[in-house]
């Protein structure tokens, strides 16, 4: 008799289509690399490369992206719920913003000088250096340029998002620019929308390159990005903006109901 309770096999992919993801992937690493050397040539294009970057690294990882709703064309802080390191190649490819990062990061070699081209702003620890990212981050907005803040401060497999610290809300509290909370859904094959795909979460002291091979061998994957709505950040406190934003985005991750607007754009779309 067949045993019907356990869950069939994930689909991997092939032994020659892994072997084409992973020379298409590392030759799209060299011409980070390229860029990153030759950065000064082409400086007032980098947040066009980067984007194209952002969306054809996706295309490589075989990523749909579905987004529901629509950005607004002003500079706004962006603010998500953080799943794995691949969030900021789903938000680079839709938004380019400046990214808040650990400090420690602008010191990585190539993915340093890249964070530095593309103004991110970098986070020292300890409670008296907030004041001075906030500053940052304001100077970015006020440039025009989004920013795109997790505000969990760690990654996490829940669909719902734990507590968003409130402390670089600061930034935009009592301000002109808007919150905007963006919900990130990895959906697993089975169509079971109540939790992330199981390859998608990168928690705890999981290695990257662990991850990267398990990323590597799901054929595809579509990642959904909901577009929340925005706040006013004139008429709040930072820990008002923080809560709301974070009841936001759990209301897109475990509401089901129709969005006015919504559009897809998928792997092959995603111009070279």
């Amino acid at each position: 008799m067949v045993d019907t309770t356990r869950p069939a096999p994930a689909p991997t992919l092939g032994r020659l289509a892994l072997l084409r993801r992973w020379a298409a992937f590392y030759l799209h690493c060299l011409i980070a690399v390229a860029v990153t050397l030759s950065l000064p040539l082409h400086r007032r294009w980098i947040d066009r490369l980067a984007g194209w970057w952002y969306r054809r690294l996706l295309r490589i990882l075989g990523m749909t992206l579905e987004v529901n709703g629509t950005l607004g064309d002003s500079a706004a802080l962006l603010v998500s719920n953080h799943v794995a390191w691949t969030d900021i190649i789903v938000y680079g490819a839709l938004a380019q913003p400046a990214f808040i990062s650990k400090a420690e990061v602008a010191k990585w070699p190539l993915v340093g000088a890249v964070a530095r081209a593309t103004q991110t702003v970098f986070l020292e620890r300890g409670a008296f250096k907030t004041e001075d990212a906030t500053t940052r981050i304001a100077a970015r907005l006020a440039a025009g340029r989004s920013v795109m803040l997790f505000p969990e401060a760690t990654t996490s497999a829940a669909l719902v998002p734990r507590r968003f610290h409130a402390r670089l809300f600061a930034s935009v509290a009592g301000g002109t620019h808007r919150v905007q909370p963006l919900a990130i859904h990895y959906l697993p094959d089975d169509g079971d929308d109540t939790r992330h795909h199981r390859d998608a979460p990168w928690v705890g002291d999981a290695p990257l390159g662990g991850h990267l091979k398990a990323l590597m061998r799901v054929p595809a994957m579509t990642v959904r990005v909901t577009v929340c709505p925005a706040l006013d950040a004139e008429e709040n406190s930072r820990s008002a903006l923080a809560e709301h934003s974070r009841l936001a985005v759990a209301r897109a991750l475990t509401v089901r109901e129709p969005l006015i607007e919504s559009y897809t754009v998928a792997p092959a779309s995603l111009r070279a």
